[in-house]
């Protein structure tokens, strides 16, 4: 009989602190789409490590997570904005 209950590898603390300093160089550079991979693997982690995790390092993952989705979203309305105005600023000087 199988095993209710998935066991996965204990969380590595290296390796959650170097996603998490890619991810916050990525958003420097405005590396938005790779950002988007790295945040995955953090929430991957967060969400399957998260009875490892004691509850500053779980507020401070999630913390970090929940920023990245939100500046992402921000930057996507603000590159549609641009784009707009680009479209329009054109269309004047034509």
């Amino acid at each position: 009989m199988a095993n209710a209950t998935q066991e996965y590898p204990k969380i590595d603390p290296k390796k959650t602190k170097q996603l998490i300093s890619t991810l916050g160089e990525l958003v420097e550079k405005h590396n938005f789409d790779e950002a988007w991979t790295i945040a995955g693997q953090l929430n991957s982690i967060l969400k399957e490590q998260a009875e490892n995790l004691n509850g500053a390092e779980y507020s401070a993952l999630e913390g970090i997570i929940k920023s990245f989705y939100s500046l992402n979203e921000q930057y996507k309305k603000f590159s549609q904005r641009t784009y707009a105005f680009a479209r329009k600023a054109n269309d004047v000087a034509s």
